[in-house]
């Protein structure tokens, strides 16, 4: 791994982060130069996410004195996943849990990526840019990547929060004009397949130490 690439990424990642918090809070976003691309069509899609609905969590409770307890002092909120019966948890910090203008209680996660996450394999016929057709394969494995990561955190949403996740969203924002601002949205019914798949991860992880 080059770690000036993976540096970059995570300042970029952090900064979109706190640009989402800022949004949501009403606080005025002032992107510099070489992070506009990925802000660019941010603003529209979350009005879009957002109208009509609540959001529950960003970063931290949003409104829900309730869950004040699962914010450490340094003002993030992390929640748990702990099975008695394995040994088996883990922690951590989800990005936003919002209702929908439908009702849906939706866990999301929001991304930055030079290159387009992707659902399915380019296919011969779609006649795409080696290097975009490069980039959507790797979007694949990073799509697969966040949905057992988001199937972490919806598990030890519902355990701490006492709430139900109907969906799960993945929000990737590129500096790519042909893929400003990706949504990715995934049923409950996916979402218990990826539950599956994560505390099969996890127990592998266990089975190790």
């Amino acid at each position: 791994m080059n770690p000036g690439v993976a540096d970059k990424a995570a300042e970029r990642g952090s900064w979109i982060h706190n640009a989402v918090e800022n949004y949501i809070r009403g606080i005025d976003v002032h992107p510099p130069d070489e992070l506009m691309p990925y802000w660019t069509g941010m603003p529209t899609k979350l009005d879009e996410l957002f109208e009509g609905g609540k959001i529950l969590w960003s970063e931290k409770p949003y409104n829900q004195p309730q869950w004040s307890k699962y914010v450490g002092e340094d003002g993030v909120g992390r929640i748990h996943y702990y099975d008695e019966n394995t040994g088996h948890g883990y922690a951590g910090c989800c990005d936003v849990i919002y209702k929908d203008k439908n009702g849906e209680t939706i866990l999301g996660d929001f991304k930055t990526s030079v290159g387009p996450y992707s659902a399915n394999f380019p296919k011969a016929k779609d006649n795409l840019p080696e290097n975009i057709r490069k980039a959507l394969t790797s979007g694949v494995f990073k799509l697969k990547k966040t949905q057992l990561q988001l199937a972490a955190y919806s598990l030890a949403a519902e355990r701490c929060l006492d709430i139900s996740i109907d969906k799960t969203q993945i929000i990737v924002s590129t500096p790519l004009p042909e893929y400003p601002v990706q949504i990715f949205t995934f049923s409950r019914a996916q979402l218990e397949k990826h539950m599956e798949q994560w505390t099969q991860v996890l127990r592998q992880f266990y089975e190790k130490l």
